[in-house]
Order: C-alpha cells, then structure tokens, then sequence
C-alpha cells in the first residue's frame, strides 16, 4: 500500500481530532478510505460506523495528509522540510473517535468494480 497509517490524535472536540498518514510513493488519495471499525462492546466488526473517502488528489512520496474530524477547506502547506501536508476535513460536528480510546481506525484501499441506484419502496 503506498499510504500508511501512522496515528490518530484523539480529542474532545472534532476540531482536535486528526488522523495522520503519510505516502510512501507518488500517489493519487483516490480510493483510500479511512473508518471507524469499533461498536460499543469494544470488538471489531466488518460494518463501518464512520467512513472518510479520501478525494482525488494527488500526493508525492513522504508528504503528509492530516484529516481533521471536523470542519474545513483542504489545504496544502510545505512543511520545514522538502515535503507538504495536506489537509482534510471529514466535515464532522460531532467526534469520530471514542473518548475512552480502543477505537479501530483502518486505512483501507477500495476498487469501485459497479454500482446501481435503490429506488425507493414501491406504494
């Protein structure tokens, strides 16, 4: 996978919660998914509670992406060394992450192979 997991900031507030990766090769986000995989009874399950699709842009090898919880504007800033962060926004007024940490976040890479639209309940 050429874009790695490296922590989660937890927080009381979503505007302090973040989710750290950072690429390891030349790479477009698209079809990168970060989620929250834990439910109360602290066991992992396969349903996704949270689910943050990555958009397509494109990142270069050791550059880092920090997803913010709450709200914003992607952003791309260089960092002190020759490398940038990007920043995202999950767009969140509420906390990903549980308070009491033990939460799951996976990084998970996807291929959309179809997709078709549910109508609604015939009357």
């Amino acid at each position: 996978m050429s874009l790695k997991l490296e922590s989660v900031d937890n927080a009381n507030t979503p505007e302090e919660e973040f989710v750290w990766l950072k690429a390891t090769s030349k790479i477009s986000l698209k079809g990168y998914a970060i989620v929250d995989r834990t439910f109360a009874d602290e066991k992992i399950s396969n349903e996704f509670r949270h689910i943050f699709f990555f958009p397509d842009i494109e990142v270069e090898k050791d550059d880092w992406i920090r997803l913010c919880t709450g709200e914003g504007t992607y952003r791309k800033v260089k960092s002190k060394s020759t490398n940038y962060i990007h920043y995202l926004y999950w767009q969140s007024a509420e906390c990903v992450w549980n308070d009491n940490g033990g939460d799951t976040a996976s990084l998970i890479k996807y291929t959309l192979v179809e997709s078709v639209k549910v109508p609604p309940v015939k009357k």
